[in-house]
């Protein structure tokens, strides 16, 4: 996987106050290895390769989907009471107590990473347990973060394995429209296509 980032001062304060079974610790850092490699691959080839916080964005992946432990999923080793759906929120909250001027742009990631971003009005329309509000991903670094991620899972039988486009394109076309279109977009803003 190239440079193992170091552990940011954030990720052991979450892991000191939240105490993740050691299941959730190692599933969240094996998937946000996967994802900062990719998210770092497409972002040095793209267009937008000297816009990129690259300190930030190594911070902001290894945090993004520090919200799982507050859902219910054990069968990755979470054991909270939020559907899954709500862990980019859950995500942002942990951040926002820590430290709310230093974590808000990770937060921000945490909130609009679920697949291209959700808008309020998809979020009345499937009935999700989430607030009614806009998530979608907007910075440069949301954006790679968003699109990175999709290409991976947290089935702790399949962690390590890159989904390839069209299984991604597949998953997102049951959401609708406007949530594909807006993966497309994401895919060739970072990829050219």
């Amino acid at each position: 996987m190239g440079v193992v980032p170091p552990r940011c001062d954030c990720c052991i304060m979450i892991e000191n106050r939240l105490q993740p079974t050691p299941r959730c610790l190692e599933i969240m850092r094996i998937h946000s290895l996967c994802v900062l490699k990719k998210a770092e691959e497409l972002a040095k080839s793209s267009r937008y390769a000297d816009a990129i916080d690259y300190e930030f964005l190594q911070e902001a992946v290894m945090l993004h989907d520090y919200g799982i432990i507050g859902v219910d999923a054990p069968d990755i080793g979470c054991y909270g009471t939020q559907p899954y759906i709500a862990h980019g929120i859950i995500g942002a909250e942990y951040l926002r107590k820590l430290d709310g001027s230093r974590y808000a742009r990770h937060a921000r990631v945490c909130e609009r990473h679920i697949g291209s971003g959700l808008t309020a009005d998809e979020i009345v329309q499937s009935n999700l347990p989430l607030p009614h509000k806009d998530y979608l991903p907007e910075t440069f670094e949301e954006k790679l973060i968003a699109y990175a991620d999709s290409f991976f899972s947290k089935n702790p039988n399949h962690l390590r394995e890159e989904k390839p486009w069209e299984r991604i394109l597949a998953g997102t076309q049951k959401f609708g429209a406007e949530p594909v279109k807006r993966l497309i977009e994401l895919r060739r803003m970072w990829e050219g296509e």
